[in-house]
């Protein structure tokens, strides 16, 4: 990406998103939109009775997948699988039924907008880094998913934030508050995961 451009949609990202959501469209209108030829596109998927499912590139995107789906999670070349959910949100034992099937199992657990902080976050940024590893990333129905990835594609991935914000909700972002969470959470000067840009006091 031209080294102007994407300082230019840094800048107005920082503006935007660090400080609230207040004319997100007026201001994303201004930015530069070269796409980064890196950024492969959302698309539809299926996992056999996995819900929601949406693939980019070797990263699958999803809702709550049954034991049954395993052997059609493996036959897609998945390797590991991340979720989001919290312990006692499903009656069968997720993390014992992924390592019998010979596949790692990772839990990046948080419930409500209030538990999505930046530790959350920054956990979520160096698994995603690892796009050479195919990987099943869900949580219950894929808002939590869809909360997560919008800050991801904007800061880590250089996707324009309207077309992130697009990709959060076809993903399954559908809470309010997670969405204001994610426009909040962190700033696209942020070089990496743990460093922290402060907004203006007052704006907070």
């Amino acid at each position: 990406m031209n080294i102007e451009v994407h300082a230019k949609r840094l800048w107005f990202v920082y503006l935007v998103l660090l400080c609230g959501g207040a004319g997100l469209e007026n201001a994303t209108a201004q930015l530069p939109q070269e796409q980064p030829d890196t950024a492969r596109p959302v698309v539809e998927a299926e996992l056999g009775q996995t819900r929601n499912v949406h693939r980019c590139g070797n990263l699958f995107l999803a809702g709550q997948f049954i034991v049954e789906d395993l052997d059609k999670i493996k036959a897609a070349g998945i390797e590991r699988i991340i979720s989001l959910r919290t312990d006692g949100e499903i009656s069968w034992d997720e993390p014992a039924a992924v390592e019998q099937a010979d596949l790692k199992f990772i839990n990046v657990p948080f419930r409500n907008p209030d538990s999505l902080n930046d530790e959350i976050f920054d956990n979520v940024r160096k698994l995603l880094a690892d796009r050479k590893t195919a990987t099943l990333f869900h949580c219950g129905s894929a808002n939590r998913v869809g909360a997560v990835w919008l800050p991801y594609r904007v800061l880590d991935e250089g996707v324009a934030i309207e077309t992130a914000l697009d990709e959060a909700h076809q993903v399954g972002l559908r809470n309010e508050e997670y969405e204001k969470k994610s426009h909040r959470l962190h700033s696209p000067q942020t070089a990496e995961p743990g460093q922290r840009n402060q907004c203006p006091t007052g704006d907070q």
